[in-house]
């Protein structure tokens, strides 16, 4: 992340902190299980902004996919044949088609602030390149998977007793409907059918999975930089002292 990128988030996260006074006021119009809160819903809206920089020049959009292989069964005729298929040159696009979701709320207590955010991704796309080997035959071709949507629950602690932030709980959830399609070759059905149910199993149990981690992971090294941006900042700040 460039420094443009790290003052931006930095000043981001002052901007909420400092509007934490605002909650005890006439913005408190509901309560979690302790504490004041109150909605942030324009906030968030006007901070998308940072984000799409964010996820595209950290490499999550577009986002490399893993080279799998994996085993698989066909039944050409009345005889079941082992086959395997290597999916590799993959990767993810549309992570910057991101929007808030639903109301967005902070809580604020013991000089803490509680920032719970659920974002919106949707029309994202997989392509694969795959190769298939069954009874001699090594059929390759493109795979392209269509996503309408999924879900990124972030919930992030802002702690003004020691200024730092930490990410309390990150999970991708609600998982759309994905749409599968080949390019480049004309499977016979009795490949075609075990293949795209194959893709979709590695999709749900593998393919997901990596693309929750590397959110993750990205989330998480923007908030050890944001807490070192903190520092650096309150040290000035005491070195005038």
């Amino acid at each position: 992340m460039d420094k443009k990128q790290i003052t931006g988030v930095i000043l981001a996260v002052l901007v909420l902190g400092a509007d934490a006074n605002a909650i005890s006021g006439k913005n408190a119009n509901a309560r979690w299980d302790f504490g004041l809160s109150a909605n942030v819903n324009e906030y968030v809206d006007n901070t998308i902004d940072l984000i799409i920089p964010f996820l595209q020049n950290n490499g999550l959009d577009p986002m490399e996919l893993p080279e799998i292989i994996e085993g698989f069964e066909v039944r050409p005729l009345l005889i079941t044949y082992s086959a395997w298929v290597q999916l590799h040159d993959g990767y993810m696009t549309g992570l910057v088609n991101v929007a808030r979701s639903g109301d967005q709320k902070v809580n604020y207590f013991a000089k803490m602030l509680r920032v719970r955010v659920e974002l919106e991704f949707t029309n994202l796309e997989f392509m694969y390149k795959y190769l298939i080997k069954v009874m001699n035959i090594g059929p390759t071709g493109g795979v392209i998977g269509s996503l309408d949507r999924f879900f990124i629950v972030a919930d992030v602690l802002i702690d003004f007793n020691n200024d730092e932030v930490h990410l309390q709980q990150f999970a991708l959830q609600n998982i759309g409907r994905l749409r599968v399609r080949l390019t480049g070759n004309i499977l016979t059905d009795w490949l075609l059918n075990p293949f795209i149910t194959l893709f979709v199993t590695i999709f749900d149990t593998i393919i997901m999975r990596v693309v929750e981690v590397n959110i993750r992971n990205a989330a998480q090294s923007a908030i050890l930089t944001i807490n070192s941006g903190i520092r650096d900042v309150i040290n000035v700040i005491e070195s005038y002292n």
